[in-house]
């Protein structure tokens, strides 16, 4: 297992919130367990989601979906997300 500690922006936190909600599908499809959904207490519209994966390469295949990436912008992410992909020791 690998831990994801994906951060982006979001034009607006409860719009993107209910988008994030509705591909729990999607996420559960592809073994990632949700730890954590979190906003910068300076700027809400900054996201921060604390998951787990079976592996690096089930991160990769996820986040290369078209329909992730459809979705999040969908759900009013701005730009490119940070991904750091951690071992936990």
């Amino acid at each position: 297992m690998v831990t994801v500690v994906l951060s982006h922006d979001v034009a607006n936190f409860e719009e993107w919130k209910k988008g994030f909600d509705s591909g729990e599908t999607l996420r559960q499809q592809n073994g990632v367990k949700t730890h954590g959904v979190y906003n910068s207490v300076d700027n809400q519209n900054r996201v921060t989601v604390i998951t787990e994966f079976p592996s690096k390469e089930a991160v990769q295949g996820f986040m290369s979906n078209p329909n992730l990436k459809a979705d999040m912008e969908k759900a009013g992410v701005v730009g490119a997300p940070e991904v750091k992909i951690l071992n936990k020791i």
